[in-house]
């Protein structure tokens, strides 16, 4: 338990490294999707575990629109955007508690969309040099309208160990980890997928993506801001719920 208190307390520390060039992050995504991963841990999953997680997450957005990095109605009245890292392990409990019951009662009912955007917050304790791959891997997925699969696959199976260590203090993510999670998902094209992962312009999105975190107050991940017609406002839940997030519509509506 004091080791995941202490996991938690880092997870919710405010990103500190500046804002890198988008030439620079390119350049990094460029290096990392044609390198051969090093000697990374197993983070191989069974496939009886693969199965229960895609089986759940198309159940989840099922029926739902997507378009881009957005999950629900163009038109919806609500905006709400969650920042998350897609190694942390606090936005993997919300991802599994929480946010199945705000995507069935405000985005399938058409009364929210939700966004994903990145802010890197656990990758620094042992993932920094692989955070932006791992955000263009997703972003890779949204151009085929399938980013929210991506997100949510992703955190389904993060492990939470390795090597006796929280998986978040372990270096993990290869080329091979992100092509399995892309693997996984129905009706996505693994060639056209694959060769946006050095695609500049995904890379400045994610850039942009830490700023608006940054600027819209967020202290680290999950954080979610919900836009509506009387403004935004930061939800200040550690972990945002339903009937917060309702609280907080109930403010900008």
């Amino acid at each position: 338990m004091e080791m995941r208190m202490a996991a938690a307390r880092r997870t919710r520390l405010m990103m500190t490294a500046g804002i890198i060039g988008v030439a620079v992050i390119a350049l990094v995504v460029a290096i990392i999707v044609s390198s051969s991963g090093g000697h990374k841990p197993n983070t191989k999953i069974n496939a009886s575990t693969k199965a229960s997680a895609q089986k759940i997450v198309a159940a989840e957005l099922a029926g739902i629109p997507q378009s881009g990095n957005v999950l629900g109605k163009a038109s919806a009245p609500i905006t709400l955007i969650e920042y998350g890292d897609l190694v942390c392990p606090i936005c993997r409990d919300f991802a599994v508690t929480s946010e199945p019951g705000i995507i069935k009662s405000l985005v399938k009912t058409g009364k929210a969309k939700l966004e994903y955007r990145g802010f890197e917050t656990a990758s620094q304790t042992a993932n920094a040099s692989e955070y932006v791959a791992t955000q263009v891997a997703a972003r890779s997925a949204g151009l085929q309208g399938r980013e929210w699969n991506y997100v949510l696959l992703t955190y389904r199976e993060q492990p939470q160990t390795l090597n006796g260590q929280p998986a978040e203090e372990v270096s993990y993510i290869t080329p091979k980890y992100l092509q399995d999670l892309a693997a996984q998902i129905p009706g996505l094209n693994l060639i056209k997928w694959q060769a946006h992962l050095a695609d500049a312009s995904l890379a400045n999105d994610v850039t942009l993506d830490g700023q608006a975190a940054q600027a819209s107050g967020a202290q680290g991940t999950p954080a979610v801001t919900v836009t509506g017609p009387k403004g935004t406002v930061l939800d200040q839940e550690s972990i945002p719920t339903l009937a917060g997030l309702e609280s907080t519509i109930a403010q900008v509506s």
